[in-house]
This record gives structure tokens, C-alpha cells and sequence, in this order.
């Protein structure tokens, strides 16, 4: 049985450890999603009406009509809605053809067509040289009226990786500029500029983003009436199995277990049930293999969070690296990837593997977690006298004061960005859709911590209105 390890590991357990509670808010939603009625009368009716619609954009994403222009707004359009997932096919062949003729685009495009062309390239793992910008460079003083071109670069050079000097000035500049001029700007351009310079498309939760733009989108005299109705009964549809799954996550039989401190009972008997369940299914996918590479990563976290909890009990200060070798672990991302993995069927025994190995991107995505959490949560910590923080360990090993570890904490962070936009062009080993389940995962370490909030320790300031817009307030 795939528990048998985690049964097995609690038999004999080892010198019991305390953590420090972290003293998370309690929770604000009680059993609201444990009782969910599902209509599936309305979801036939709905499914045959999304059948018909999902034709219809079909035929306008391969139509040979619209201009390089029009058809990369299309499916920039299509993939900040939310329903790409319907076109994966379509939308490859089309950018197999900009990708083909991207120096033409190049020669001849506007600022706005070049800056959405790269960023659509990069976004699906095409390598594309930012020579593509050349022509622009120290010209965007002189394209300064072109707001919409302004914001696609400032866009397009949130991909940037290391090296890439001119999407670095660009960033500089676009940033700057938008800044300046979109109290000014026209409507729905003025909602998405200032949207974006809080939160920059490559870093968004694509969920999220696509649940605020259907509103912005409706405003566009440009817009696909076809394409926004089937984005909303999409989203609706969706949203009631989100609700089903998670009334489903929410109802845990609990049963009496020995040999475990009470505290650890709830979570032990979770972690046996959802691994049992797991292998159930994975064995009829011939993915059993797929759980023991799961059950690694939740013993790897066990034994870090224990080094943990023997610092703060000892007192003792690791060096920052030392910190940060345990650290990647205990910032869950690794657990969370492989977690994450189970339910993908692309996800082979190879794809395991590799992540198992911590390749680069993964490396930079427990990275962005391990710092923006240490930034973001460090005043929380240190009233708690946890002294083996982030900021505390860099502190001590560069005689810097606490302000300077943090910005060089959020450099680390910045720069890991980079590795990870590099590496959705570079990494050949895995598919396109466990690279982006990586990526989707920093992502939401993006909008939990922004701005220095904490939004898992206060549910109530961040995460609460993005749940309420994804799994509460349906679209009308």
C-alpha cells in the first residue's frame, strides 16, 4: 500500500520536536463549500451551448482573414480569458507561424504587435532573440504617445532573463512611463495599466487574472462577443466542480489512530486517506509509481521542518546558505510539485525523475517562495523570537542591516524570475505543461506575498476576494 512508509514512520518516531505555531488566523469560511448542490441539468444545457462556441472561435483562431496584428490580439485575447485550454492545438500551429516569420513581424510591426508577438513566443517555451526590439531601442522616447505599445513592452520584458540588456532598459522605461500617464489613459486601458504595474501578466495566477480581465474585456470595442460568453459559461462551469471537488476536499472521515501524539492525528490521517485514494487511481492509469515519489518529498519536509524546530529550541543561527539548503525544502515546493504531478497524466515516470533532481527551474521556483515568504512574514517572525530567519541569517553573515538583507533577499527573488523565464525556453527534458505547473506554483507565491503581505497567515486582506471572485460569485 503506498501509506505503508508513512504508517511504518510513525511506529518508532524519533525525539519529538516542537515547532512554534505560527498562529494562522482561523478559518473564515466554516462549511461553506461543504455543502454544494450541483444541477447538472443546467450543466448539459450549458455543455452543449459551449460545444457550439468553442466551433465558433475554433474557426476565427485558424481563419486565414485578420492581420498579424489582429490575430495575435486573438489569442493574447483567448489565453487571458481562460479558455486556451480548449485550443492548445490551434494556437501551437499559429504560433509555429509567427515564430517562422518573426523577422518579418520584426521589420514591419509596431511596437505594440513586436512586444505581444515576443511575449506570446516566450510564454509557450519558443526561443526568440530580443533583437526583436533593436529597431526600438533608444527610440521610446519617441513612441511615448503609443500607450497600448507601452504597456505590451512593459509586458513583454517581464520575460526577460539574464543578460537581456535591453529588455532590462525597457522595463526601466515602460514602467516609468505608464506610471506617469495612466491616470490619463481611457477606459478599459487605463483599469488594465494600472492592474498590470501592480501585477505584471508572467506573475499572475492565470485563474485569477482571466476572472478580472473578462470584465475589462467587455469594455473593448474590439471585442469578441463569441469569445466572452464562452469565457463566462466556462468559468461558471468550472466553478461548480472547483466547489464540488472542494466540499468533497472538505468532508474527512476521522478515525481513531495509535502510536501518534494527539496534535498529529487530523494531518496523519489525512495524509493516509489521500495517498490510499491516490494509488487507488493512479493503479488504473498504470501511474502507481507516481505516489512513492510524493511520499519522498512529504518525509523530505518532515525531517527539514524537525531541523527547524531544533534551531529555534537551540537558539542557533545557520549560515544563510546552510538556511537556505533547508530552507527550499521547508518552503513546500518541492512537496507541492511533485504533489501536484499526480494528477497530470503527462506527468511519466521520466517527468518525476527529473524533478526529483531539482533541475534549475525548480531550484528557481523554491526560491521565489523561500525569500518573498521570508520577506514578507519576517516581523511576524521575529514577535514569535524565531531568530534562524531569512533575514536574520543573511544579516549576520554580510554585516548588512535588516533593510539591506531584505532587498538583497528580493534580488534573489528577482533573479530567480529570470533563471525561470529562461528556462521555459532552454528546459527540453519535460513538457511545456509541467514547466508551467512549476511556474503557475511561484506564481501564486507572487499574488499571496505582494507587497509584503502575508497572505496565508491573513487570509482575510488577500486571499479571501480571490476566492470569493474564482469559487463564490458566479458571472452573469
Amino acid at each position: 500500500m503506498a501509506s505503508a512508509e508513512l504508517q511504518n514512520s510513525v511506529s518508532n518516531p524519533p525525539e519529538l520536536v516542537f515547532r512554534p505555531s505560527p498562529n494562522f488566523s482561523p478559518s473564515i469560511w466554516g462549511d461553506h463549500f461543504t455543502s454544494v448542490s450541483i444541477h447538472h441539468n443546467n450543466q448539459i444545457f450549458h455543455g452543449e451551448e459551449i460545444e457550439e462556441l468553442k466551433m465558433e472561435v475554433r474557426k476565427m483562431i485558424v481563419a486565414a482573414e485578420p492581420s498579424t496584428r489582429e490575430k495575435l490580439n486573438l489569442i493574447d485575447s483567448v489565453e487571458r480569458l481562460g479558455i486556451s485550454y480548449h485550443f492548445e492545438k490551434e494556437i501551437e500551429e499559429q504560433l509555429h507561424i509567427f515564430h517562422s516569420s518573426y523577422l518579418e513581424i520584426m521589420e514591419s510591426g509596431d511596437l505594440h504587435t513586436v512586444a505581444l508577438c515576443f511575449r506570446l513566443l516566450r510564454q509557450h517555451g519558443r526561443n526568440i532573440s530580443t533583437g526583436i526590439f533593436e529597431k526600438f531601442r533608444g527610440k521610446f522616447e519617441n513612441i511615448v504617445d503609443d500607450d497600448e505599445g507601452m504597456l505590451s513592452l512593459y509586458e513583454a520584458a517581464n520575460l526577460r532573463t539574464h543578460g537581456e540588456d535591453v529588455l532590462e532598459e525597457a522595463l526601466v522605461f515602460a514602467k516609468a512611463h505608464i506610471e506617469s500617464v495612466a491616470p490619463f489613459m481611457r477606459s478599459p486601458l487605463k483599469e488594465q495599466a494600472e492592474h498590470a504595474l501592480d501585477q505584471c501578466l508572467q506573475r499572475g495566477v492565470p485563474r485569477v487574472e482571466a476572472r478580472r480581465y473578462m470584465s475589462l474585456y467587455e469594455e473593448l470595442e474590439s471585442r469578441h462577443d463569441a469569445l466572452l460568453k464562452l469565457a463566462k459559461l466556462d468559468f461558471n462551469l468550472l466553478q461548480k466542480l472547483h466547489r464540488q471537488e472542494l466540499g468533497e476536499l472538505s468532508r474527512w472521515d476521522m478515525k481513531e489512530i495509535d502510536r501518534i501524539p494527539d496534535y498529529m492525528k487530523i494531518t496523519y490521517k489525512a495524509l493516509l486517506e489521500l495517498y490510499d485514494q491516490y494509488e487507488q487511481e493512479l493503479k488504473q492509469q498504470g501511474r502507481s509509481f507516481a505516489v512513492n515519489y510524493a511520499k519522498a518529498t512529504v518525509q523530505e519536509i518532515v525531517r527539514s521542518y524537525n531541523i527547524e524546530a531544533k534551531w529555534f529550541i537551540e537558539g542557533y543561527m545557520p549560515p544563510f546558505s546552510e538556511y537556505m539548503a533547508n530552507g527550499f525544502i521547508t518552503s513546500t515546493y518541492y512537496l507541492l510539485a511533485a504533489t501536484s504531478f499526480l494528477g497530470m497524466a503527462s506527468a511519466t515516470n521520466e517527468a518525476f525523475d527529473w524533478l526529483i533532481k531539482k533541475p534549475r527551474i525548480q531550484v528557481a521556483n523554491a526560491t521565489i517562495c523561500r525569500v518573498f515568504d521570508d520577506v514578507a512574514t519576517y516581523e511576524i517572525e521575529k514577535k514569535r523570537g524565531q531568530s534562524a530567519t531569512g533575514i536574520e541569517c543573511y544579516m549576520k553573515d554580510h554585516g548588512v542591516s535588516e533593510g539591506e538583507a531584505m532587498e538583497e533577499l528580493k534580488k534573489m527573488g528577482e533573479d530567480a524570475w529570470k533563471d525561470m523565464n529562461g528556462e521555459l525556453w532552454k528546459e527540453k527534458s519535460v513538457s511545456m505543461e509541467i514547466l508551467k505547473r512549476i511556474v503557475n506554483l511561484s506564481r501564486l507565491i507572487d499574488v499571496v506575498y505582494k507587497n509584503n503581505q502575508d497572505g496565508y497567515t491573513h487570509p482575510e486582506k488577500v486571499l479571501k476576494p480571490i476566492i470569493n471572485a474564482l469559487l463564490v460569485d458566479s458571472l452573469h
